[in-house]
């Protein structure tokens, strides 16, 4: 089984994605805000971490920085996904991050969002 971190401060989203992986077997935690997201990636060493850009205390481009710090965190998968209109400049700027490996709107299908984090899971040993 499969352990999701979604690390955001809008409610709505998380739940829907909560809801939606945990249907398909996941285990799903969640954060509301990036200092919080920190904090749990290194108690619950999830597979994946979903990561808002916008956030109220620690951004999207912080919290994928801080996370390269820890030998702990490193080499998690971030998808990083954002609310906001983001234009070339900004996908770029987290794409340059070694952990970001998409750049999604939070428009985007779920089931697309699941496609595209598939292959990034850990396999098993």
């Amino acid at each position: 089984m499969s352990k999701m971190l979604v690390i955001d401060d809008n409610v709505e989203f998380k739940t829907m994605v909560s809801y939606y992986f945990t249907d398909l077997g996941y285990t799903v935690e969640q954060a509301e805000n990036g200092r919080e997201g920190l904090a749990k990636a290194k108690t619950v060493n999830p597979d994946i971490i979903l990561l808002d850009v916008m956030m109220p205390d620690t951004g999207g481009i912080e919290v994928l920085r801080e996370l390269q710090i820890s030998d702990e965190t490193r080499k998690i998968p971030v998808v990083v996904i954002t609310g906001t209109y983001f234009d070339k400049n900004m996908q770029d700027l987290f794409r340059q991050e070694s952990n970001c490996r998409e750049f999604l709107s939070k428009t985007t299908e779920l089931s697309v969002i699941q496609a595209k984090i598939a292959p990034l899971l850990k396999k098993p040993t």
